[in-house]
């Protein structure tokens, strides 16, 4: 499964616009007064701007290549992004995955990650740049009730549940995407905040279903898959 489009909510438009068109270098898709949105390699991350929540925030990750990952962590530093550091440890490797991660902030708070997959055929020799996030490979989901919310999901897109307990914590996907469905009451890893629920949209391909969608959490989650 890959992540062909996600769109967000935000209240730091202009914030939003450097940090991802100027700062990372992502190329800028679409720029009108109340949405936006960026080129990242396969995919398209997309904002619109609302209203102000205190304690709004998304959490995304992107791939970048698996022999990158050491390159990646010295361009996200040099550009002058604090790297989130638990107990002095800003590398997070998951065994279980064969992956190593990093995380960062956003102007919104949102949690950033980028992963390197090492089961991934994807390695460049070029040095690290924005190209090299390569597809957006996690958008978080929380939920009120993670096995019913899961079930939705996997019946409606053909997805498999990729680690997890399934019941406060229950990926889907596979190493090119995964949707983390989430209890709502579940502290986020790394960082430990709660996370809520906030208007998301995504947009999916690869999976069995072809042309399938579902809406969860009321409808502030829309999901499709092409």
């Amino acid at each position: 499964m890959k992540i062909t489009e996600v769109l967000l909510g935000t209240h730091r438009f202009e914030a939003m616009k450097t940090f991802y068109g100027s700062l990372l270098g992502l190329e800028i898709l679409e720029d009108q007064p109340s949405q936006l949105s960026f080129q990242a390699g396969e995919s398209v991350l997309a904002f619109r701007e609302n209203s102000p929540t205190d304690n709004a925030f998304y959490h995304v990750a992107f791939t970048i290549p698996t022999n990158k990952f050491a390159e990646a962590k010295q361009w996200v530093i040099q550009l002058g992004i604090p790297l989130f550091s638990k107990t002095g440890q800003d590398e997070f490797p998951f065994e279980s995955w064969n992956a190593t991660a990093l995380y960062f902030y956003d102007p919104d708070d949102n949690l950033i990650e980028f992963i390197a997959h090492h089961t991934l055929d994807n390695a460049a020799s070029e040095a690290f740049g924005p190209k090299h996030l390569l597809r957006i490979s996690e958008i978080g989901l929380p939920v009120d009730d993670v096995p019913d919310a899961a079930k939705k999901l996997a019946d409606a897109f053909q997805l498999s549940l990729w680690g997890g307990d399934g019941k406060q914590f229950a990926p889907l996907g596979d190493v090119e995407g995964v949707l983390i469905v989430v209890d709502k009451q579940r502290p986020w890893f790394p960082d430990d905040r709660v996370p809520d629920i906030f208007n998301t949209r995504v947009s999916i391909k690869g999976t069995e279903t072809g042309s399938a969608s579902l809406s969860l959490q009321n409808g502030l989650y829309d999901l499709k898959s092409t």
